[in-house]
């Protein structure tokens, strides 16, 4: 069968319509940042940059940035160190590896909105399965409220999300670690080095590359992270879980301000770049060298 250069350009044009939709949006978007737009109003007013000095003027954006911090450092962290640990365990285990890491995937199965719906359940002080648990071995549960409580309610709705990503980064870390050439560690306990400098010393440094798409994806999820804080929390109790996602909605659909809400996802695209590219660049060049 002959092959004609025009048939491969007849299927790119689908997918160049759809980049092409997709940079379109993000240019009106761009332009909304810069107007006033009510969005039943049939005309924009240009405002420059007031959209953006009205958001930086909010209270709630600044606790909304230091949320997704903290999604950052107690999400990506443990979910990356913990899944490398328990794939290097699983590792050792032989044939009962396949069935402990299916267990660990199984929660990747779910959607965030399944996730927020079990874990809410979990933590209500009330009638939730780790409440009623402390109560009957005699525990006061009075002053828990877990997902009630301003002061613990984002790190609960984090240990969620870690539930469900642990496996992701398992698999990751699995496959690189049983990449690794046997050789290299068997060399490694000959010259009596310990399980943990074999871990942290030459595994590690050895499964760069793991790490760079674990943690860039992980990354990535948080970033964008709106169903758990929709179906948990509502951003609440206050805005105190409330992150740049949440926000940009509700700015958008709730107050019908889609200046103020175009302009926050023009700052979350900022943020995320900041985050994301500078990391991956460096994570990237330092597997490179290695």
């Amino acid at each position: 069968m002959r092959y004609y250069k025009s048939h491969g350009v007849a299927f790119l044009i689908p997918i160049l319509i759809i980049v092409g939709i997709f940079y379109g949006m993000l240019v009106w978007d761009v332009v909304a940042a810069f107007t006033s737009w009510h969005g039943l109003q049939p005309t924009w007013k240009f405002v420059g940059f007031n959209n953006f000095s009205r958001l930086f003027e909010l209270n709630r954006f600044w606790i909304n940035i230091r949320n997704n911090l903290l999604w950052l450092v107690f999400f990506i962290v443990p979910t990356a160190l913990g899944g490398f640990i328990l794939a290097y365990l699983l590792s050792n285990l032989g044939k009962a590896e396949n069935v402990f890491w299916k267990f660990f995937l199984f929660p990747m199965a779910l959607s965030f909105v399944v996730t927020g719906t079990l874990w809410a359940w979990m933590y209500d002080p009330s009638s939730g399965v780790i409440n009623t648990i402390l109560r009957e071995i005699g525990i006061n549960t009075a002053n828990l409220g877990w997902i009630a409580d301003p002061k613990i309610a984002i790190y609960c709705m984090i240990l969620s999300a870690f539930w469900q990503y642990l496996g992701f980064s398992l698999v990751l870390y699995l496959g690189a670690i049983k990449g690794l050439p046997l050789e290299m560690i068997e060399s490694a306990k000959v010259d009596g080095a310990s399980r943990f400098k074999i871990l942290f010393q030459i595994i590690f440094p050895n499964v760069a590359h793991a790490t760079l798409i674990c943690t860039t994806m992980l990354a990535i999820t948080t970033l964008k992270v709106f169903d758990l804080v929709w179906i948990m929390t509502r951003g609440g109790p206050g805005v105190s879980t409330e992150v740049l996602p949440y926000l940009m909605y509700r700015l958008t659909f709730e107050s019908r301000d889609i200046g103020m809400g175009a302009a926050t996802s023009i700052v979350m695209l900022v943020f995320s770049a900041i985050i994301v590219i500078p990391y991956s660049m460096w994570m990237l060049g330092k597997w490179v060298r290695e």
